[in-house]
């Protein structure tokens, strides 16, 4: 094709959408950027695009309070001062707090974060990625002082909700806005570093439990939560500085200020005027494409078409990486306790297993740009399921529960440190990069809701499997075969339907999904940008949106 018969594409036309004429001269230009990009080395490709990665990196930051909270919350069950506070005489009179307790306060957290997940879904479409970053550190602000003036473990379960409705918008938003600011080639190492924060969360909070052990009472516990309003003023600032993500503008229309954007995003007079245009036709026409599938982004459209195959892989993504085993690596302290560690070294040993959360995931991302996703998701849970079987086996042979305990805390610390190399970093690469553009934060935030729903499964799981007192069924490390049957039935899922989308564009990936590739074969199906936007293509696909839809009324669209 002649370039003039390129720039003279004919119109996409459609009723709910109105018409639009795709420039493919300059969409192919950016595509063939876009791939060129994807072979640079790690290098250059920081240094022409540092300042996303920077203000990507530090909104990602939030997560670490995150990963705090989540150590706390399950490791103060081993903790005296806090025992002594909330808890009460078991019928040997030590204090404790009982498993349904334990998990009701966890879940308290979890429930709290569903309420965060789905305002998230809406409130990032509607306002942006800035403006719900700052409101959201203003609540989370005012949420710590419910936790820090808790009296009763009925007040710690309230606190622990109101808490969990700002980090569950933090959830999705970084993970969101991370893949959205950066180009393809980067999405994998900036979404793996939402995981890097959430995993140096949870070992600051073993530090600071550690060093809590010294103080006298309540202290104890009131300075570990105090210490979260540390990140509030200067998160923040961040947010208020940083630029709002160019494909929200592109959707709301705002092609003027998408470009600033992008030009904020990269190093100065990276963009001419040509490969501006260029980007710029790419992003329409990428929304375009999901505009004939999903338009107004409400979290309907995430189960139409090709939506329901990507909503239902990254839900699948976050039950895989909730439900693998790794979670007993949070109860580490109270686990390793019940088994007849003293408190001091079951905290040790604690800081131990969570040190690898930045060793692993610093290895993550420097393999992010080499090795696939699929071949993280599946060696990682097989990896994972094999561990959990050491530990059910050391659960079941007749020797001494320290002696045991010592090797569980190995195999926890192997465990986990497999995981942040894996499972933890990529279920953020692939939400990031699964779903569609247009519903991404209605995607992400349903994935993660599922997420949370397996979290609250593993907080009332957990403390009844692990704990030996009160109501608990003291299965201590034989819940290791629990997980290993899990594992296995995760890494047959994973072979068989989740695709790789390494180094493919948000557009290359919408026609894969389009054309129903199957998951095996996405690295190597060629692509054409344009047949599913001019001629017989683009009209089957508005035929069949629009017969799905005639039942619709209006009004429903508008739901």
């Amino acid at each position: 094709m002649a370039d003039s018969e390129k720039s003279q594409a004919k119109p996409l036309e459609h009723a709910e959408y109105g018409e639009y004429k795709p420039n493919v001269t300059l969409i192919e230009a950016a595509a063939a950027s876009s791939e060129e990009e994807g072979k640079l080395s790690r290098k250059e490709l920081f240094s022409r695009y540092w300042p996303a990665a920077t203000y990507s990196m530090l909104l990602s930051l939030a997560l670490v309070m995150e990963g705090m909270d989540v150590g706390l919350i399950n490791n103060f069950f081993a903790q005296n001062a806090y025992l002594n506070k909330f808890g009460w005489p078991d019928a040997n009179g030590d204090q404790h707090i009982s498993a349904s307790w334990q998990a009701a306060i966890g879940n308290g957290n979890n429930l709290g974060s569903i309420v965060g997940l789905l305002l998230n879904g809406w409130l990032q479409s509607r306002f942006g990625s800035r403006k719900v970053y700052m409101a959201a550190m203003v609540s989370m602000g005012a949420t710590i002082f419910t936790l820090f003036f808790s009296v009763n473990v009925q007040m710690l379960l309230a606190a622990n909700f109101l808490c969990g409705i700002p980090w569950g918008l933090f959830q999705t938003l970084t993970t969101a806005y991370a893949a959205e600011i950066c180009p393809a080639a980067m999405r994998g190492y900036l979404t793996a570093w939402v995981s890097m924060c959430w995993g140096t969360g949870t070992f600051l909070a073993t530090i600071v439990l550690r060093g809590s052990l010294e103080l006298e009472g309540d202290l104890g516990w009131k300075i570990p939560y105090a210490l979260q309003w540390v990140w509030i003023i200067p998160l923040f600032i961040i947010g208020y500085l940083a630029p709002e993500s160019p494909w929200y503008l592109v959707r709301k229309g705002r092609v003027e200020d998408a470009e600033k954007s992008l030009r904020r995003l990269a190093r100065k007079n990276h963009y001419t005027e040509q490969s501006m245009a260029g980007t710029l036709a790419l992003m329409k026409h990428t929304d375009e494409m999901e505009k004939i599938e999903s338009a107004g982004a409400i979290y309907k459209d995430c189960f139409r078409g090709t939506n329901l195959r990507r909503t239902g892989i990254i839900c699948m993504a976050w039950v895989i990486q909730i439900l693998n085993g790794q979670s007993i690596c949070s109860y580490a302290a109270i686990f390793l306790k019940s088994a007849g560690m003293p408190e001091t070294q079951s905290f040790n040993f604690n800081m131990g297993i969570q040190s690898v959360n930045i060793l692993g995931t610093g290895i993550a991302i420097v393999l992010m740009g080499r090795v696939g996703r699929r071949t993280f998701f599946f060696f990682g849970s097989s990896i994972i399921g094999g561990l959990m079987l050491v530990v059910g086996i050391l659960g079941s042979v007749g020797v001494a529960p320290s002696n045991v305990a010592i090797g569980v805390a190995v195999a926890l610390i192997i465990t986990n440190l497999t995981f942040k190399m894996s499972l933890g970093p990529t279920t953020y690469t692939i939400v990031g990069e699964t779903s569609s553009s247009r519903v991404r934060a209605q995607t992400i935030v349903l994935g993660r809701a599922v997420y949370v729903v397996g979290q609250i499964i593993v907080q009332q799981l957990n403390p009844r499997m692990l704990n030996s007192k009160g109501d608990a069924w003291n299965w201590g490390a034989k819940a290791g075969f629990f997980y290993f049957g899990l594992c296995c039935v995760w890494a047959v899922w994973i072979f068989f339907f989740l695709p790789e989308t390494m180094n493919r564009s948000f557009a290359e990936l919408d026609y894969l999904f389009q054309k129903k590739v199957p998951a095996r074969q996405f690295t190597t199906h060629p692509v054409d940008l344009f047949e599913l936007t001019g001629g017989g293509g683009t009209k089957q696909l508005d035929d069949d949106h629009h017969e799905n839809n005639a039942s619709e009324s209006p009004e429903e669209r508008q739901a």
